[in-house]
């Protein structure tokens, strides 16, 4: 008799592109003479899929740690710079041997940053922990880059994939949460990140980064969250957090 096989998921690779500009920046750290280890780790936090990497590592069962960790910066200090730095040179090593690789997707760093750091800003307005409200703006398209990284359009609706790989990655329920409803209409919002996400996505647009994703007005996006701020300071502030975590990676 011959069982039927169901057919296989088309997102199969879940070791997910870094960014170009990111790897780059990851060899010249990794050459240099004190491994850099400080600017390294920087660094991993302005990419998606390296930020990736290391909550997943720092989420890993075996580590035994009591809580799941939400945070970039919360993973990085419990692995410790060694293990960051050789989990990052892994990463990057994909983009020096996989010729075939595909291309990243031109809009999602820029997007993915932008979010990021509205996350942080917003999150510092009302009491979030702010290093989990950034990470999780920075993975929230992850279900895109996860189709980018298995050739699959990724201006589709990737949620459902990019929160199901979180889940297995045993990344909290708020973060894969954020990740799963960043596309739905406001009143289908409920917990803080995903707030957080659908207005921080409102300011990326006018940054200059849009994502695929719908997106509201600053004033609404304001009001999602509950900031009663002007929405000109609040841009601004952004465009400040932005310019300042990105520094590394332009190496200044």
């Amino acid at each position: 008799m011959v069982i039927p096989v169901a057919d296989p998921s088309p997102l199969l690779r879940d070791r997910l592109l870094v960014h170009p500009r990111a790897a780059e920046r990851v060899l010249q750290l990794l050459s240099a003479e004190d491994g850099a280890h400080g600017e390294l780790c920087a660094l991993v936090e302005l990419d998606p899929a390296l930020t990736a990497a290391v909550v997943r590592a720092a989420n890993a069962t075996h580590l035994g740690y009591a809580r799941r960790v939400a945070g970039a910066r919360h993973a990085i200090v419990l692995l410790g710079g060694g293990l960051v730095a050789s989990l990052a040179a892994s990463r990057v090593a994909d983009l020096v041997f996989d010729t075939g690789r595909p291309d990243y997707p031109d809009w999602l760093w820029q997007h993915s940053l932008a979010v990021a750091s509205g996350c942080a800003v917003l999150a510092g307005e009302i009491g979030e922990p702010v290093d989990d409200a950034y990470t999780t703006g920075l993975l929230h398209d992850v279900g895109a880059l996860l189709a980018a990284t298995n050739g699959v359009d990724p201006e589709l609706d990737h949620c459902d994939d990019g929160a199901e790989l979180l889940r297995r990655w045993n990344l909290p329920d708020k973060v894969v949460g954020g990740v799963r409803h960043q596309r739905a209409r406001a009143a289908g919002l409920v917990g803080s990140l995903e707030r957080l996400v659908a207005a921080a996505s409102c300011f990326a647009a006018e940054l200059g980064a849009p994502g695929p994703e719908h997106t509201v007005s600053p004033t609404q996006a304001l009001g999602l969250v509950q900031v009663h701020r002007r929405p000109d300071d609040v841009l601004a502030q952004i465009e400040d957090d932005l310019a300042r975590r990105t520094a590394v990676a332009r190496g200044s």
